[in-house]
């Protein structure tokens, strides 16, 4: 890693959105205290790619069609519940 920039303490304090921008532009930086290396900031890695599962999607499609009013609302509610703690657990 012979690219890799260095950033001090008191360069990070001073210019932290400039320094979070090159992280992002997928710039590395070690960081150093008094000299020392004291840690990394690098980019994170992406997130998995989800694929659809359109099988197991038309089989509730066609469960919901059978449900009608309040209840069917509910399951809706249900399962947005689910799907957005299900994404909060990969990130």
């Amino acid at each position: 890693m012979s690219d890799m920039k260095t950033v001090t303490m008191r360069e990070l304090n001073r210019k932290t959105a400039s320094v979070l921008d090159a992280v992002e532009r997928g710039e590395t930086f070690e960081l150093k205290r008094k000299g020392k290396a004291v840690g990394y900031l690098t980019p994170a890695p992406p997130l998995p790619e989800r694929k659809a599962n359109w099988k197991s999607h038309f089989e509730w499609l066609r469960k919901q069609s059978k449900k009608r009013g309040a209840s069917l609302l509910a399951e809706f509610d249900e399962d947005r519940r689910r799907l957005r703690a299900r994404e909060m657990a990969l990130r």
